[in-house]
């Protein structure tokens, strides 16, 4: 097994492994450098909650630090997201690689240069947590002069994992753009020239992209509704959380993973059924905050945002679940099975010589060793 990994990850083209090489410098190097962050902004959270005694009889001053903490405590969360975003990268790269899926590629592209505009904002997020947060000067005053370590001072860790990351950004995109030229190649052995079966395999090939991005954002989610909110509730929400959030999501995204694969229709009905339950308690959650904003102080603004990419999400996987289903029947899990039945009877350099054509596969190397040039003596 991991053999047959190494020989695809690293046995194609360079540019492959300069992608890959890309993707594991830039996990390793931005969960180092923002687990010092992380480090430096905890510390500097737990000392600010120390000045709340100090301050409790000042109703002005307590709520200015309440909105202080809120937000702090809040900002760990999407320190700890932002290194699992990390490898979660990585692992969406390997998997592209390995299945030589070009649409996986670009949306991962730009899902780089999102975690790009991410570690500008959280430079700001820094800086303007005590210093330019319209609260008062004395509560600023207070906190500045009590605390040895403040968020700010993980301000250079930042500006490096920016450069990291712009680098990182910049060069992924150039690699991507030349697999996804490399790449047209293996979608013709697996499909051939049939410009509609070519149609629906890249269907195919978004459909399940989705549903792993729908996997990191449903479950970002729930891990800022539960660290955040869900914690001081009762028990009863969490149960309500833990069951329409997390296990109808997880549920939904594997049955619609088997459903597309097998081809069998009852599992992307139930899987639309399940798109619905969650669009639904997710709209539920965009109303409660929208109505209850003291619920999510400090942290309102990111689970809006990632309710709204969990709802457009839903949305988007549901329509290409029903082009998917429009394609059943019409010979696409044929040419899957048989490009996997290929793969494993020829590996390595043959395997990626061989071809499909007239429902047969044939050898480059054997072909050319028959072949005989004409000449004229």
């Amino acid at each position: 097994m991991f053999g047959s990994l190494a020989e695809k990850l690293f046995g194609q083209s360079y540019y492959a492994r300069y992608a890959l090489i890309v993707s594991v410098c830039q996990a390793l190097a931005v969960s180092i450098l923002e687990g010092l962050v992380l480090a430096v902004h905890s510390k500097a959270v737990s000392q600010i909650s120390l000045f709340k005694d100090k301050v409790k009889n000042d109703a002005t001053l307590l709520s200015d630090f309440t909105d202080i903490y809120a937000q702090g405590r809040s900002m760990t969360i999407y320190h700890v997201l932002f290194i699992v975003s990390q490898f979660f990268q990585l692992g969406l790269c390997i998997d592209a690689l390995y299945h030589q899926n070009t649409i996986q590629l670009i949306a991962l592209s730009l899902f780089i240069f999102a975690g790009l505009a991410f570690s500008a904002i959280q430079v700001y997020q820094s800086t303007s947590l005590i210093s330019d947060n319209g609260i008062s000067p004395s509560i600023q005053e207070l906190i500045i002069k009590g605390n040895d370590t403040l968020p700010k001072d993980a301000v250079p860790y930042e500006i490096v994992i920016i450069i990291v990351m712009l680098i990182s950004s910049m060069s992924f995109a150039y690699l991507a753009y030349k697999l996804y030229q490399e790449f047209g190649w293996t979608i013709y052995k697996k499909i051939g020239a049939d410009m509609a079966m070519r149609d629906r395999y890249k269907m195919y090939q978004i459909f399940i992209m989705l549903l792993k991005f729908d996997v990191f954002f449903f479950l970002g989610f729930s891990i800022q509704f539960l660290a955040l909110v869900v914690i001081l509730e009762a028990t009863k929400e969490i149960l309500q959380h833990v069951i329409l959030s997390v296990l109808t999501s997880a549920g939904m995204i594997i049955v619609g993973f088997w459903g597309v694969q097998t081809e069998r229709k009852v599992l992307m009905y139930l899987f639309k059924l399940g798109v619905c339950v969650a669009e639904g308690y997710i709209i539920s959650k965009i109303v409660d905050v929208s109505m209850n904003p003291d619920k999510y102080h400090g942290t309102r603004i990111f689970v809006t945002f990632f309710l709204s990419v969990c709802l457009v999400l839903g949305i988007v996987t549901f329509v290409i679940s029903l082009l998917c289903l429009k394609n059943f029947d019409k010979g696409l899990k044929f040419h899957l099975s048989r490009s996997k039945s290929l793969s494993s009877q020829v590996g390595g350099r043959e395997g990626r010589d061989a071809f499909i054509e007239n429902n047969r596969a044939y050898n480059l190397e054997t072909v050319n060793r028959h072949t005989q040039r004409w000449s004229i003596d």
